[in-house]
């Protein structure tokens, strides 16, 4: 993906907010021009063709996924020393960042690929590839938590990863599926992370 700058970086922006709004098929190149504020012809100097903007907002995506998540041996210090509350509110990211705009922009691409997973095999694809690397995330960390004593070695791992990275998915589809939903904390957060504290605190030693 090449650098987002200039009249590039608003068309990017313009079209993330555009098609995550009002859907990838329903947005026009001369409705992203008058987002932007220039000729539908000039679209094409940065971007040869709609689609062409559609696969570099999913680059992004991959590109940024997991900017803030924690490296995996930080969790693993974690797992040794935190509680399982603690534990689970490091896990359940919401792509805060200290760059407001990339903030921003991982919510709505988010969003995006969450709209697009039934119709869209690129979609289908970057969603399986984020769940499975989360998933290896997860079962790494709580195996280490088995090796220092601190977790039951019968505890169901990959169920449980299953279920942590699921839930998150889950409320983000509610809070999407909401027409007032805004950028920032997705709903039900807390009691979510409340149940899952719960549910690991069953695998604790």
């Amino acid at each position: 993906m090449s650098e987002l700058v200039g009249t590039k970086e608003r068309i990017f922006d313009a079209c993330i907010e555009l098609f995550s709004t009002l859907g990838y098929e329903n947005v026009t190149v001369r409705e992203i021009a008058n987002k932007v504020g220039i000729k539908a012809a000039s679209i094409y100097n940065h971007y040869p063709s709609k689609e062409q903007i559609l696969d570099e907002v999913y680059d992004y995506y991959w590109q940024h996924y997991f900017d803030t998540r924690l490296p995996i041996e930080d969790m693993k210090k974690q797992m040794e020393t935190e509680d399982a509350e603690a534990f689970i509110f490091a896990m359940a990211r919401n792509f805060e960042s200290d760059d407001p705009k990339q903030h921003v922009r991982m919510i709505l691409i988010t969003k995006l690929v969450y709209m697009r997973l039934f119709q869209d095999e690129a979609a289908n694809a970057l969603f399986a590839k984020t769940y499975a690397d989360e998933t290896r995330y997860v079962i790494e960390t709580l195996q280490h938590g088995i090796a220092v004593g601190r977790v039951d070695p019968d505890f169901d791992l990959a169920s449980f990863a299953d279920i942590l990275i699921g839930s998150m998915v889950a409320m983000g589809i509610r809070a999407f599926a909401n027409p007032a939903y805004t950028v920032g904390l997705l709903e039900h957060e807390e009691r979510m992370r409340s149940m899952l504290s719960r549910l690991l605190v069953s695998g604790l030693l």
